[in-house]
């Protein structure tokens, strides 16, 4: 990978690749590709950049931290004109040959049909579901599903979580703010609950193609 300085794998499988980039301040990151079909990118900071593809002219990219978007495959050079450090985080999925969506199924138990109100749709294509998942202090949501596949979370906060299943065992999960990593398809429903006196916020990445067991 290009300017290994700026470029850190998060996580790699079968299913999808995952790295953090980083610019300094004013920093540049020399010509690179993007490979197909395209990326899930979660903003950790603010976004002020100038893109110069390979053939083209400029072109400059302002967006909030916290933001998510869809970015089609593309060689190009950056530079962040910002005074302060560009972080974000390229999520890549993969789509094995003899693979389908099967496992990708979306039903009444779904959390954004139980809860939308928690689990919003930020982006879908053939690929990925891209779910923004907002819980309030010490709020307890409802119990709920989500597809048979893998997924990629992006922590934009601190969490501290109680999960609890359909057979009422439960356990906790804590996680830094700019963690990133994998999770298996859920073995059964869960309902949440942030024991934290903060809002938490995160972005669930589920992988359309990425049905079984996949580790980093």
């Amino acid at each position: 990978m290009a300017a290994p300085k700026n470029i850190h794998i998060e996580l790699e499988n079968q299913w999808v690749r995952a790295f953090r980039e980083h610019m300094d301040p004013h920093g540049i990151l020399p010509m690179h590709s993007h490979p197909a079909p395209g990326a899930v990118i979660v903003l950790l900071t603010a976004r002020d950049n100038r893109l110069t593809p390979e053939h083209g002219a400029p072109q400059e990219m302002r967006n909030g931290a916290g933001e998510v978007m869809w970015a089609a495959p593309s060689v190009h050079k950056g530079e962040n004109l910002l005074d302060k450090p560009f972080e974000a985080v390229q999520i890549e999925p993969r789509q094995p040959a003899g693979t389908s969506a099967a496992h990708f199924v979306v039903d009444k138990t779904d959390a954004t049909v139980v809860d939308p109100q928690h689990y919003h749709v930020e982006l879908e294509n053939q690929y990925v579901r891209v779910l923004r998942v907002e819980i309030g202090p010490h709020e307890k949501l409802k119990m709920h599903t989500h597809p048979q596949t893998g997924a990629v979370l992006v922590q934009l906060t601190d969490q501290n979580l109680r999960l609890t299943s359909a057979d009422g065992t439960s356990r906790a999960s804590k996680y830094s703010a700019g963690q990133v990593r994998w999770v298996d398809p859920p073995a059964t429903a869960h309902q949440d609950e942030n024991l934290s006196d903060q809002p938490l916020e995160f972005i669930r990445v589920e992988l359309k193609y990425a049905a079984g067991d996949a580790r980093r």
